[in-house]
């Protein structure tokens, strides 16, 4: 990050009263000496000093007034908790500021994940004077999140809902704290017992004592177009948007997918807009500089009105893989060919497609021993990691490529359709896309899972053989091959916890308990072909 510019002095525990009498606790960093600071605002149920933003205060000594707050019901801000709260506390906060006497008139908001989504939805208010927004490792839709694929994200739910339990109450083992790789590997051993508890809708108070509304309601209104969750839906607002928005995110972050989607909604819009895609899951999206260098420029150019701050592409991204570089595009998703990588017998993965019969690849799923979940969008344990143990489970069936004879660059989308058969009626589908090294190692590069025959999900559809098309959407692709390497493709029926395990009855999730196991099936003959379509990027 550029270097400290100015003294800074902070007002804690500032109060900032709400319309119905509420009294939310807002940190105030003034940059001493500068009278015309533009501001940045920060709205987070983390805490001021416990996990406050690391490049927030650093803002105001470079120049910028900066206001961390409390949401509602954390870190001793008053009433409750509420995801359905975060619109009106942010518009009546961003009124607060504009009556201040060291206000200048330009507001910018700041923010990564939950502090991204109270951004969104003080957005939403339209508030007159709000210039300029970053949002990180977030989207426009906040189920979007917790629903993959029709699935349950519970390594996104479960510790985010035990930890929402200790909101204005002192730090316990229930909060995320230690984000080091030593201190996740043993929040994840701590939370296996509350990932793989069933019934489900238990997990929250068999673990604190206590139950939370929010994951009651997470577990009963399955499904991002639920009307349940409308209010916190804010895609109408892209069309029509006008301030300046920065996107970021990670290639393993989970709410990527839906990031890219807002990019383009607002490329339609009047609001400037661009895209950063760095290395790393959720702890780490956004890449070296994603959360520093890349918000004050975006801030010095919509703030300060300082031009020539910004190149000339929209677009960022962190092309990882061997040999991977930052580079920049024009537009998402960029020129590429669509290219259809066909599974084949023996465990071939090929551009060509198989053009003679043959029999149909075998395994069962078995939800009380769930094939778990290797890297990949975890908020906790998302990234590339080597996939070799998984890939010598049995419920794993394993397609790869001749070693490439020269590099390969996917940029873009990647979607799997696969002709499949299940013994039942409600099944899971994921799909991995993976980097095979000349040593061995496989690494994961992009993922996604579909679920089948739940309510509101894809219905299973069987042609006369008891085959079924399934339709898996991936994460999009910023990876190089390396030449001499291989692609290699995963199939399985599961990712556990990343994806709640599919129980095989359709039982309401809050409830179920039964389990069924699943023989499935995946087809690769002449006339049931299954693909993954990656998009070859024009190097």
């Amino acid at each position: 990050m550029r270097a400290r510019g100015n003294e800074v002095e902070v007002e804690h525990d500032v109060k900032v009263a709400m319309p119905d009498g509420v009294v939310l606790l807002t940190d105030v960093y003034h940059p001493v000496g500068v009278a015309d600071a533009p501001t940045i605002l920060e709205r987070t149920p983390y805490g001021r000093r416990n996990f406050a933003s690391a490049a927030g205060p650093e803002f105001a000594a470079r120049g910028y007034r900066y206001l961390l707050q409390a949401c509602r019901g954390t870190d001793g801000s008053g009433g409750v908790h509420s995801y359905f709260a975060e619109a009106a506390d942010g518009r009546a906060t961003a009124d607060w500021i504009a009556d201040q006497p060291w206000f200048d008139g330009n507001l910018g908001t700041f923010g990564a994940s939950y502090m991204g989504f109270t951004q969104w939805a003080l957005a939403s208010t339209r508030p007159p004077h709000l210039k300029a927004m970053v949002v990180a490792l977030s989207a426009s839709v906040r189920a979007f999140s917790w629903y993959p694929g029709g699935s349950l994200a519970l390594e996104v739910i479960i510790p985010w809902d035990l930890g929402a339990v200790q909101f204005n109450k002192p730090p316990n083992a229930n909060t995320i704290r230690d984000v080091t790789p030593e201190g996740i590997a043993r929040r994840m051993a701590e939370l296996r017992a509350a990932f793989d508890h069933l019934p489900l809708g238990e997990v929250v108070r068999v673990v604190t004592g206590e139950d939370l509304p929010l994951y009651q309601d997470q577990l009963a209104h399955v499904g991002v177009g639920d009307p349940f969750w409308a209010a916190l839906d804010y895609r109408p607002l892209l069309a029509e948007w006008t301030v300046p928005t920065l996107l970021v995110d990670g290639w393993h972050d989970y709410p990527l997918p839906r990031v890219v989607e807002d990019y383009v909604a607002l490329t339609r819009s009047p609001a400037p807009v661009r895209l950063r895609i760095g290395a790393g899951g959720h702890l780490g999206g956004g890449g070296e500089g994603g959360m520093t260098d890349a918000p004050l420029d975006w801030f010095d150019t919509y703030l300060r009105g300082r031009p020539g701050v910004l190149g000339p592409h929209p677009i960022s991204v962190h092309v990882q893989g061997e040999g991977g570089a930052w580079r920049d595009l024009d537009e998402w998703p960029p020129p590429a060919t669509p290219t259809r990588w066909y599974l084949h017998p023996g465990g071939r993965l090929a551009t060509d497609a198989p053009d003679a019969p043959g029999e149909p690849d075998r395994y069962r799923y078995d939800p009380a021993d769930p094939t778990p979940a290797a890297g990949g969008i975890g908020m906790l344990t998302g990234g590339p990691v080597d996939n070799r143990a998984l890939e010598e489970r049995a419920d794993v069936l394993v397609y790869t490529s001749e070693p490439l004879p020269d590099a390969l660059t996917l940029l873009g989308p990647v979607d799997a359709e696969l002709c499949v058969a299940s013994s039942v009626d409600h099944t899971d589908v994921f799909v991995r896309l993976c980097d095979v090294a000349p040593d061995g190692a496989s690494r994961n590069v992009c993922d996604g899972l579909q679920r089948f025959g739940d309510a509101n999900r894809p219905e299973v559809r069987r042609d006369g053989d008891g085959t079924f098309r399934a339709a898996v959407r991936m994460w999009p692709a910023g990876h190089r091959f390396g030449a001499g390497h291989r692609l290699r493709v995963l199939v399985s029926s599961g990712a556990h916890p990343v994806y709640a395990r599919n129980l095989g009855t359709g039982d309401p999730p809050a409830t179920a308990e039964a389990m069924v196991a699943a023989e499935q099936a995946v087809y690769h003959d002449a006339s049931r072909l299954s693909w993954v379509t990656l998009p070859h990027a024009r190097d």
